[in-house]
């Protein structure tokens, strides 16, 4: 068998971090990005946010018919550290995310983030603060508009107040933390689910199933591609039963119980 090279070697390290492919992961190792974090405050702060709301988002997914809490439910497939984050995401999961994620007022308060606004490409959409954003790698207009549909619907059954603006501007404690966490989101994806959350000086991550704690705390402690931010683990069993009949009869609307409401992002790097 022949050996692999010292750059396959290190692309197939990042790829245990981000779940990208070779022809991601190897171009990024040569130009000396073997997983870079954001290198400004405001592109940490919206990271930050980004896995927060992912974790939510994918609390939804479990509930998307057919409903189950034993099915692996993450908003991230893959993810592309680099100066632009580009974000790979599961089927069904962009109408949750960005409901989590665009600005709204809900019960008089301000959610979402304050300022988030949309910019489209042929084969992308990014999400931006103006300082800082995110690509979604796949979301054509398409499946934008499909994403958008469950919004809407979220924002009439939740009561949302002011749906076009909004959102909240208080910042993530430790954003730099929750930021390094989202660019390497991956490790959990053999887990049922993902919870992180900022507690104080450090951030709480917990998640059921797949990895022990001792394995991910080694990946995190890796000399190279791991990070010294102060992170507490917990691991629980995966679930054995699944949900009960109540949790089945969301009131979801037909075309989210018959379709899938967004479609499956490529593996490709997005084209603007």
């Amino acid at each position: 068998m022949a050996r692999l090279s010292n750059t396959d070697q290190l692309a197939d390290l990042r790829r245990t971090y981000t779940g990208e492919n070779l022809s991601q992961a190897v171009p990024a190792v040569r130009a000396g990005e073997l997983l870079p974090d954001a290198t400004t405050a405001a592109q940490r702060q919206l990271e930050a946010k980004v896995l927060l709301a992912g974790c939510t988002a994918a609390s939804m997914l479990q509930l998307m018919p057919p409903a189950s809490i034993i099915r692996p439910a993450h908003a991230f497939k893959t993810v592309e550290p680099g100066e632009a984050l580009k974000l790979h995401l599961n089927d069904r999961a962009l109408g949750p995310l960005l409901f989590e994620l665009l600005p709204r007022t809900e019960a008089g308060y301000g959610m979402g983030v304050a300022g988030l606004r949309h910019q489209q490409y042929r084969r992308s959409a990014e999400l931006t603060t103006g300082d800082a954003g995110v690509v979604l790698v796949g979301v054509d207009e398409h499946a934008w508009d499909l994403g958008m549909r469950y919004v809407r619907w979220m924002h009439e059954f939740r009561g949302v107040e002011y749906a076009d603006g909004g959102g909240s501007d208080e910042e993530t404690a430790e954003a730099a933390t929750g930021s390094a966490l989202l660019r390497r989101v991956h490790l959990w994806h053999d887990a049922s689910w993902l919870r992180a959350l900022p507690m104080g000086t450090a951030w709480f991550v917990e998640w059921a199933g797949g990895p022990a704690e001792d394995e991910i705390g080694e990946r995190l402690a890796h000399p190279e591609c791991g990070t010294s931010r102060e992170i507490t683990l917990r691991r629980t069993e995966a679930p054995t039963e699944d949900v009960d009949e109540a949790m089945r009869t969301y009131p979801w609307p037909e075309e989210f119980v018959s379709a899938v409401t967004a479609a499956e992002p490529d593996q490709g790097s997005a084209r603007r």
